[in-house]
């Protein structure tokens, strides 16, 4: 399978640079879309809601505050104010 790279920045930091995933499943404003590699290239907004990705077989939730989102040929980019980790059930995850 195709990996994609998944950059997540917010204000303060860049929150994931580059990691390799195999999916990114995220809410904008257009309905829910879910990107794999090779994606056709994509600009949105993103609302208020949790995001996943997977990697190494892997679901992994993060809450997003809004945002927008860029996808090219090889890489998912996500700006948003702010997040936190959740569980599969939007829990946040204390850390």
């Amino acid at each position: 399978m195709q990996l994609t790279k998944l950059k997540i920045i917010t204000p303060d930091e860049i929150y994931i640079d580059d990691l390799e995933v195999e999916y990114v499943n995220v809410r904008t404003a257009d309905g829910q879309i879910t990107v794999y590699a090779n994606h056709s290239p994509v600009v949105s907004t993103l609302l208020i809601g949790d995001m996943k990705y997977e990697i190494n077989g892997v679901i992994k939730y993060i809450h997003l505050h809004r945002g927008i989102i860029q996808v090219s040929k090889d890489q998912v980019k996500i700006l948003t104010q702010r997040l936190y980790e959740v569980n599969e059930k939007g829990q946040r995850i204390k850390k």
